[in-house]
């Protein structure tokens, strides 16, 4: 049997292992392992995976796997509520360093009406090689169903790109599918329709690649929202981020993008390997 915990930043939920103190799914078998175990009918059933694993340079490792099993460089949601888990853990302090894949996060835990964690996201990234893409994708007009849209990208950690619409009442799915399996993707990218209510207030819906669906938040996908909207001109540089899960605030300071947000843990139990296995 294996521990784990259950945990959700704003609807964007995952099945976190400790492997703090020791390796618990060997290397080889964590893919298989997250596929059960992710799976919504068979599983526990989440979005991704976290797993706690010491670091030599900060105070906590952060690893994040898609529901599919393929790794991701970083998760918004995902890294707020690791760091809430290695702060009520005794891990690490309230204002704490972790180590991810794009490198070394600052981050601050506190409580106030439930728990809270203000990410330092770094500085987002628009050119193409660092999305990656192809080609320059800041205002590339995409063509679907008969509608134009424009698509402007961006790297908060992993590839996103943003759709500015009027209306965000339909079917997401077709239309994000298509530009995440665009050509000029190499590694595909997550997706993201947005809705600008006011200069400091935007609604968005995501689609996230790994999970292949609609998801009820992405904390990257938020940040990258915000980010291009600041860059366009179109928003203030502090902005509330409505999501379907609920609501994320992002301001852009120095170039370097903050993300403050709510992290539950909703329960630990433990999940029989063997049980999974057998699906």
């Amino acid at each position: 049997m294996v521990k784990v915990t259950k945990m959700h930043g704003n609807g964007n939920d995952f099945v976190l292992v400790d492997e703090f103190d020791k390796i618990i799914i060997p290397e080889e078998e964590k893919p298989r392992f997250v596929r059960a175990v992710c799976h919504r009918n068979f599983g526990v059933g989440a979005d991704g995976m976290l797993f706690v694993q010491p670091s030599e340079k900060a105070h906590a490792k952060f690893r994040y796997f898609n529901s599919d099993g393929s790794e991701a460089e970083m998760c918004g949601n995902g890294i707020r509520c690791f760091s809430r888990y290695v702060v009520e853990e005794g891990y690490a302090p309230e204002r704490l360093k972790v180590e991810t894949l794009v490198g070394i996060l600052e981050l601050e835990v506190y409580r106030d009406d439930g728990w809270w964690v203000k990410v330092d996201m770094g500085k987002p990234r628009f050119e193409k090689e660092e999305i990656p893409a192809r080609q320059e994708v800041w205002g590339y007009e995409f063509e679907f169903g008969g509608n134009k849209y424009r698509l402007y990208a961006a790297n908060t950690g992993v590839p996103h790109v943003v759709v500015f619409v009027d209306d965000l009442d339909f079917d997401i799915i077709p239309l994000a599918r298509k530009v995440r399996y665009l050509d000029i993707f190499p590694e595909g990218t997550n997706v993201n329709f947005a809705r600008l209510e006011r200069e400091d207030r935007i609604v968005v819906r995501t689609y996230e690649r790994g999970v292949e669906n609609e998801t009820l938040s992405c904390g990257t996908g938020s940040v990258a929202v915000a980010a291009v909207a600041s860059r366009l001109g179109i928003a203030e540089r502090k902005v509330e981020v409505v999501t379907k899960g609920g609501l994320l605030k992002v301001e852009i300071t120095n170039e370097t993008a903050y993300m403050t947000g709510g992290a539950s843990r909703v329960f630990d139990g433990v999940v029989k390997v063997e049980e999974l296995y057998e699906v």
